[in-house]
């Protein structure tokens, strides 16, 4: 089993996302979403949550500005680029609890290599496509300002084949 934590983001921005990966046949593996914690060091014995259920729920709702639209490396990822002090510290905080070595920060993009966003497509899986996706998409993106994040979901896949499904919901 493979879990992550994350944010799903409003309706507004989720469906209009959605809408431009069925045009472009973009199917990922999961919904849009912003990675709270990824999965690394989340085992299948889950002796984690409970001291992950406790620092979510210290935190409450928080505001997350929405940013420019990005890519990743070699325009290899076109993601919405997302500003939040408190996820930031989120973050951080839920990461400390499974104390990784460097190795796996590096590998997992955790910790000061974190980087909020919420992925629009891979090229991988939408080749040119990601140029015109990115040009519908900057019109939207200077009408959406920020949003509340009101809770964190716990998602989780079998294995790679699957699709993440989303969990347990933390408010």
């Amino acid at each position: 089993m493979e879990y992550y934590f994350g944010i799903v983001p409003p309706m507004e921005i989720h469906d209009k996302i959605m809408k431009l990966r069925d045009k472009y046949n973009g199917h990922q593996s999961s919904g849009p979403h912003i990675t709270v914690k990824a999965s690394c060091g989340l085992t299948e014995d889950i002796g984690w949550l409970p001291p992950c259920q406790k620092v979510i729920s210290e935190f409450g709702d928080f505001p997350i500005r929405v940013g420019d639209l990005k890519f990743f490396g070699n325009m290899d990822v076109l993601y919405l680029e997302v500003k939040s002090h408190e996820l930031v510290e989120l973050h951080k905080r839920l990461v400390t609890i499974f104390n990784p070595n460097q190795e796996q920060i590096m590998k997992c993009f955790e910790l000061e290599r974190y980087k909020p966003h919420i992925t629009v497509a891979r090229k991988s899986v939408v080749s040119d496509s990601i140029i015109e996706m990115k040009k519908e998409l900057e019109s939207y993106v200077s009408s959406v300002q920020e949003f509340q994040a009101t809770h964190i979901s716990l998602f989780y896949r079998a294995d790679k084949k699957e699709k993440y499904k989303k969990g347990l919901i933390f408010a």
